[in-house]
């Protein structure tokens, strides 16, 4: 049975129109992924202590059917896919806000040594057996992005600060989309007004480097990359109509 909760949405998580979009989905979702693992005592409060290990992002979906408001609680709900390896898993996500599903999700993580640097099986963490479940329903796969920067320009460079990190020492996950927001202003984003967003992980973000903040426009899609100083892909994004 999926995990569920019951939130009340957040002014601080609001787009400029004053509505909950996909910047704030994407909270709420990695709120109830965090409270799911720690229902069973295996989130990254302590997987760092017990095994040297923590949850690791590697892909994020969301789609946005209709923004929140403030006129009622919402309902989150989520589960783990089944997996026939041990290293990467999905979990699904559905917001429902006045009886209607608001938003759905996707995510791709893996359990990652915090020593070794690199992913590690799930029964290195003891991870329960019979835990991911069979769920039916309608939730978009991975667009799968092309990792390429061929035809993008330069839109700004960014420098990641105390602020942005996380128990792991490196950039969280959600600091990801409000950087590449920040690639337009306002202006466009409130005509382009975007219903899906995809982004994908690919190195890590350390404090103090440099990061240079690229895009290209489509007629449907903006494709967005954040690139390290030595030219290797730091992630990839689109946000599309």
């Amino acid at each position: 049975m999926p995990f569920e909760q019951t939130i009340l949405p957040q002014y601080r998580d609001a787009d400029p129109d004053g509505l909950i979009g996909l910047k704030g989905c994407m909270h709420s979702f990695q709120d109830i992924h965090t409270y799911y693992m720690h229902s069973i005592r295996k989130g990254n409060d302590e997987l760092p202590e017990q095994y040297g290990a923590a949850w690791v992002y590697t892909r994020y979906h969301v789609s946005l059917k209709n923004k929140l408001d403030y006129t009622d609680s919402a309902q989150l709900s989520t589960w783990m896919e089944p997996y026939h390896q041990p290293v990467l898993v999905n979990l699904n996500f559905i917001l429902r806000q006045h009886g209607r599903i608001a938003a759905t999700g996707k995510l791709e993580n893996c359990v990652f040594s915090l020593v070794r640097q690199r992913p590690l099986r799930l029964s290195a963490i003891d991870f329960p057996e019979d835990f991911a479940e069979d769920v039916p329903n309608e939730i978009p796969d991975f667009i799968r992005l092309d990792q390429s920067t061929e035809g993008m320009t330069e839109r700004y460079r960014r420098t990641v600060r105390m602020s942005d990190l996380d128990k792991s020492n490196h950039m969280t996950n959600l600091r990801y989309i409000e950087m590449f927001q920040d690639a337009y202003d306002a202006a466009f984003w409130k005509t382009f007004d975007p219903r899906e967003m995809e982004i994908s992980f690919l190195s890590q973000c350390r404090e103090g480097e440099e990061l240079t903040i690229l895009s290209r426009e489509e007629e449907r899609a903006v494709y967005l990359a954040a690139v390290h100083a030595d030219g290797k892909l730091a992630s990839v994004a689109l946000f599309g109509k």
